[in-house]
């Protein structure tokens, strides 16, 4: 072997030993880690467009151990919005079913708010996400989305009606369809903050519709 094969040689190793080594995990941080880089590369690319590759690069891990953890795309995808409903469902609207002492006006308000901050916040790609998902009316991802929606507004129409019983909200509206109301407001928000609005605005627009609509006529 030449001088210079053996050159080489000692490059590619150099560049082997000096490549970062993905940081040891068990196995269930593992699979959190890559399902919170897998909802990031989502939110950057697109429910179609991204791909394992894309996943194992943000989260400095090789291809093949994303395949271990999620073998088919399909399965991927699904990971990523079982997690997104769970979010939703339990950490946002959740933890506010379970302050029925505050009034339910309040408690819806400061639901819509909060969506509207997380835009700003850590949990941006968690919205983008979801936008997104919800617009996609074909295929098991459909499916996933009509499971989620379900969810979501049985939980706010639980809220309303502790309302009822306190009178909390006004007793004109029904809560079934106010909770798809509050649904529809949801995607508003994200449309405004996207189209630019403050959050001032946002907030201002959320307190409105709250007293016009949901809070208890004075």
């Amino acid at each position: 072997m030449g001088p210079s094969a053996v050159q080489d040689k000692n490059n590619v190793q150099s560049n082997l030993d000096e490549k970062p080594r993905a940081k040891r995990m068990s196995a269930e941080a593992r699979h959190h880690q890559i399902l919170m880089c897998a909802i990031n590369v989502f939110a950057e690319n697109g429910l179609i467009n991204a791909k394992h590759t894309d996943v194992a690069a943000q989260a400095k891990v090789s291809i093949p151990t994303v395949f271990h953890y999620f073998p088919t795309l399909e399965g991927l995808q699904a990971a990523v919005l079982h997690e997104i409903h769970y979010h939703f469902t339990e950490n946002l609207i959740g933890s506010l079913l379970h302050q029925s002492c505050r009034p339910a006006y309040e408690r819806i308000e400061d639901l819509l708010i909060s969506f509207g901050e997380a835009m700003d916040g850590k949990d941006n790609a968690y919205i983008t996400v979801w936008l997104e998902w919800s617009g996609f009316t074909r295929g098991f991802t459909w499916g996933l989305y009509q499971d989620f929606y379900r969810d979501a507004t049985f939980a706010i129409r639980k809220i309303l009606l502790q309302g009822r019983k306190d009178n909390s909200i006004s007793q004109a509206i029904n809560a079934a369809d106010a909770a798809r109301v509050i649904m529809g407001m949801a995607h508003t928000i994200a449309h405004m903050r996207y189209s630019g609005c403050s959050q001032r605005v946002i907030h201002k627009t959320v307190h409105s519709l709250v007293l016009t609509y949901i809070a208890p006529n004075k």
